[in-house]
């Protein structure tokens, strides 16, 4: 039943932030509150947490308290100079957290031009420091033998073993739950990860589903052995959980983290992260020859031109083994050319 004389957006406005009588009198500050409540309704959990952490410790802070009319691109500017030398912080942003700021800022303020309440953004064309590629820390084959050595036995081994030889990101393989795995076809379906979201009452931090990471589902076909261990580890099922602790419940970052760094200090391998797992799954089916887009859709990434971009690297044996092809086919076919 419809109500015919209920005022649907006089209740909307009711659930926002007032708008001031004048709008020329909106602070960045207000306008922001404003974008993240009304205009930020879509988007995951996890993004709405970073944007409200980005606004409140950064923007609000340097930039809030300016008219929004009066912002200028030259404030834009200062405040992003001022992230870069750690001006007012315990110490300087990195140039991805800045990039990460910038574009909370930039958003929220096309949004502002789009209502009419300013002409042009502020936040376009501004200078921004240069994001240094970081290199990926792939395992070599002997590291990774070094590496099955040293986890067998451990209580993450198959987690450990089933992401090196899948990709799956952490978020993956924390949440993969056994109606994600089909025997029958020989398939894992990810369609959802565990996030790990801040409780803003308190400093602790919670689980909970959310969609991958660009938002799309994808199926996974693993080596036979990888299917094979899962069908062993589901005799034994006592969980939903595919990957759980001693009280059935799924693991934690930390848990993870403190593991594979223990385990990767006893055999001498430094500064290894878990998502250099996944780098690893990559560079193997790169030297194992997997095509790009097949590589690009285990992955899940949303291009081939990222796909290569981040992976489009060779590392010193497949330079040699490359050089060795060059060097044949010069040698079969202009052999007699170039003596």
């Amino acid at each position: 039943m419809v109500k015919v004389n209920f005022d649907v957006l006089e209740y909307m406005r009711s659930l926002t932030p007032s708008e001031p009588k004048e709008i020329q009198k909106f602070t960045l500050r207000e306008w922001n509150e404003r974008w993240l409540n009304i205009y930020c309704k879509a988007i995951k959990t996890t993004t709405k947490e970073a944007y409200i952490s980005y606004t409140e410790n950064h923007i609000n802070r340097v930039l809030g308290d300016i008219e929004l009319c009066k912002l200028s691109r030259e404030d834009v500017q200062l405040f992003l100079n001022s992230l870069s030398l750690g001006i007012g912080l315990e110490k300087a942003l990195s140039p991805k957290s800045i990039k990460n700021i910038h574009g909370i800022l930039h958003k929220s303020l096309d949004v502002a031009v789009d209502n009419g309440y300013i002409l042009a953004n502020p936040a376009k064309k501004n200078d921004l420091p240069k994001i240094k590629k970081s290199e990926v820390h792939a395992l070599s084959v002997e590291e990774i033998k070094k590496f099955l050595i040293a986890i067998k036995g451990c209580q993450m081994e198959y987690l450990f073993k089933i992401t090196l030889f899948t990709g799956m990101r952490a978020g993956e393989i924390m949440g993969l739950t056994w109606d994600c795995i089909n025997f029958e076809e020989g398939y894992i379906s990810l369609y959802r990860q565990l996030v790990r979201i801040k409780n803003p009452k308190s400093d602790n931090y919670y689980y909970t589903f959310s969609s991958l990471k660009n938002g799309r589902s994808r199926r996974l076909y693993p080596p036979m052995f990888v299917m094979n261990m899962l069908f062993k580890m589901k005799e034994k099922k006592t969980s939903d959980f595919v990957f759980c602790n001693s009280e059935n419940n799924h693991f934690t970052h930390s848990a993870i983290y403190n593991s594979l760094k223990r385990i990767t200090g006893k055999i001498g391998i430094t500064d290894f992260r878990f998502h250099d797992l996944r780098h690893t799954y990559a560079t193997i089916s790169i030297r194992s020859d997997v095509d790009t887009m097949t590589l690009k859709e285990n992955m899940g990434h949303h291009s081939a031109a990222f796909t290569l971009d981040v992976y489009g690297h060779c590392d010193r044996r497949m330079k040699l083994e490359g050089t060795s092809k060059i060097d044949r086919f010069i040698t079969d076919n202009f052999n007699d050319y170039i003596w």
